[in-house]
């Protein structure tokens, strides 16, 4: 398993979960699902005290089942979350069944406790294989998360309308049991070649990579990577260690005795604590928040490269339509070249109509081409302007991709803020994020405020409307403006309306400007210093596009607003 990779989630997980969940949600009502994913459904039970909510996912890569807070509201109107919406609206939830070691939760739902089970909802977490299934009380399906046809499949045809049936069961694999003895043990996984965790894999139902690794690590014997050997190459009180371990997960997972923990700085467990660890955690908030970080990460990353890619392509465009303007351009230089062929024809000593005509056409090309060149000039100018605007897009991007300053939620909100600035900008059409949604986030995602040395506020734009708002919106006349000199980068404005700053606050607001460009790799970079009261909104421009008349240099040191922005901010 790589790391940056969320951890499966194991039969033990599910068990010890669905565990968790019988206590805490059974029995309770239907309030409502959304669909915010396609791969992922979110339902809400409403119990005596309060309401629950579950996130169910069935995506290849990232199959779970998990307790979740209050989501905000998205995917109600997906046609999945209005027929559990419609279909299971004032029912009770019941029951929730998983059989063993099979990795199919089955939630049941009466009119009330104690009535005929009338519907199902099935989820089958399996890795890829992973689906949804919505029943009536025959087992019917009404709907699920995606089809598989009898191409895909020559065990079952899954499709609505058709009666839905289980997962072919692993007969070939053996069950766990608590009173299996270490000789009977040792000849079961003998019976396999290969490595001791690809035994273990092949003998036992419920063995997973991820269990094969938690049982290496409660051993202590990882570093003979004894899971990699041949059983009968390992000593037996080395082997005897790990079959300890393996009864002990057999009887945590028999008796429901969970508890979250996490090890190698990475993963999780839910039937060992690790050495030292609160047993007191909350299972289901701890492996929600496990789910949702990584979530989140996956998030930002797919942002990243789809904004990197939308600024790839339209820089493409516009690098395009500046060489054809080029082009142009050089062509209408030669408008004197012209004219003079033009004044050739009428010098000759003997002129016939033919060469009238030649040469007035001449002089009218000399003429277009000399009247098009400022034209032209000025199209030059708006691509050349484009494209530095797309630099700075792309300086702000790698900005939020590099420097972690707040929780993931705001890096999130700010990257959806900068692509939705660079599609309004450039007309780019993508699927627009809802209104609703908009909103939410041009509320929560203020401007970096840290205090100077001598406590005066500075304001770091991190998006484009960050940079417009607090050079106009937020600012004073007074206030001072810090920008990288003719490099991409983010807004700086030091408050030196509410105290007058001192050298040491006005150099330090010039080194995060250094820090928050594009050439901070460089040991010092030139900072615009210019009072607000002299800066002006360019008209018709971008957000935060800028002018000014008096400024003043100052060289600002990049590794020193870093650090300095390290000790002030908490990530």
């Amino acid at each position: 398993m790589l790391k940056g990779v969320p951890q499966t989630m194991d039969i033990t997980s599910i068990k010890a979960i669905l565990h968790n969940l019988s206590n805490e949600i059974l029995p309770s009502k239907f309030e409502t699902a959304q669909q915010p994913e396609p791969n992922t459904i979110q339902i809400a039970f409403r119990g005596i005290n309060n309401v629950n909510w579950i996130e169910v996912s069935w995506q290849g890569d990232c199959a779970r089942i998990i307790k979740i807070d209050r989501p905000e509201k998205q995917g109600k109107a997906s046609t999945l979350a209005r027929q559990l919406s419609c279909g299971l609206k004032y029912m009770a939830l019941v029951s929730i069944k998983q059989d063993k070691f099979e990795r199919v939760i089955q939630l049941e739902f009466a009119k009330r406790p104690g009535d005929e089970i009338s519907k199902f909802l099935i989820f089958e977490l399996m890795g890829k294989h992973s689906n949804i299934f919505y029943l009536d009380k025959n087992q019917k399906i009404i709907a699920l998360g995606r089809q598989l046809k009898s191409s895909q499949s020559s065990y079952r045809k899954i499709s609505t309308g058709n009666y839905y049936s289980s997962p072919p069961p692993n007969n070939f694999k053996k069950e766990p049991d608590e009173n299996e003895t270490f000789e009977k043990w040792k000849e079961n996984l003998s019976s396999f070649s290969g490595p001791l965790k690809v035994s273990l894999l092949n003998t036992y139902q419920g063995v997973s990579p991820i269990l094969i690794k938690q049982i290496e690590y409660l051993s202590q014997l990882k570093k003979y990577d004894l899971m990699n050997k041949n059983i009968l190459l390992i000593d037996d009180n080395y082997l005897n260690k790990i079959f300890v371990i393996w009864k002990k997960w057999i009887n945590c997972f028999i008796n429901n005795k969970f508890s979250y923990s996490s090890f190698d700085n990475y993963f999780y467990s839910v039937w060992f604590p690790e050495i030292g660890a609160n047993n007191k955690v909350n299972l289901s908030k701890e492996l929600s928040n496990y789910y949702s970080n990584f979530l989140k990460l996956k998030k930002i990353e797919e942002l990243v490269k789809k904004i990197d890619l939308l600024i790839y392509k339209q820089s493409n465009i516009e690098q395009k339509n500046f060489n054809i303007q080029n082009k142009l351009l050089k062509n209408s230089e030669n408008h004197e070249e012209y004219k003079q062929k033009a004044d050739n024809i009428f010098l000759k000593f003997h002129i016939n109509k033919e060469d009238v005509l030649e040469a007035q056409n001449l002089y009218k090309k000399s003429k277009k081409l000399k009247r098009s060149k400022n034209l032209i000039c000025d199209r030059l100018s708006i691509y050349s302007e484009k494209l530095s605007r797309l630099d700075e897009f792309s300086a702000l991007l790698e900005n939020l991709n590099t420097i972690n300053i707040g929780t993931l939620k705001i890096k999130i909100d700010l990257l959806n803020e900068l692509k939705d600035e660079l599609c309004s900008e450039f007309n780019i059409n993508t699927n627009k994020i809802k209104s609703a949604n908009l909103k939410v986030i041009n509320k929560d995602s203020n401007p970096i405020e840290i205090n100077s040395p001598e406590g005066i506020v500075i304001q770091i734009g991190r998006n484009m409307r960050q940079n417009d708002l607090i050079s106009f919106k937020f600012s004073k006349k007074q206030d001072l403006w810090f920008h990288a000199q003719e490099t991409p980068g983010s807004h700086v404005i030091l408050k030196a309306s509410t105290k007058t700053p001192t050298e040491e606050d006005i150099q330090i607001s010039a080194d995060i400007a250094a820090f928050f460009c594009k050439a901070k790799g460089n040991i010092k970079v030139p900072i615009t210093l210019v009072k607000i009261k002299d800066l002006q909104k360019i008209k018709n421009g971008g957000l935060g596009c800028v002018s000014f008349r008096d400024s003043e240099i100052i060289w600002g040191n990049p590794t020193r607003g870093k650090e300095y922005i390290k000790k002030n901010t908490q990530k």
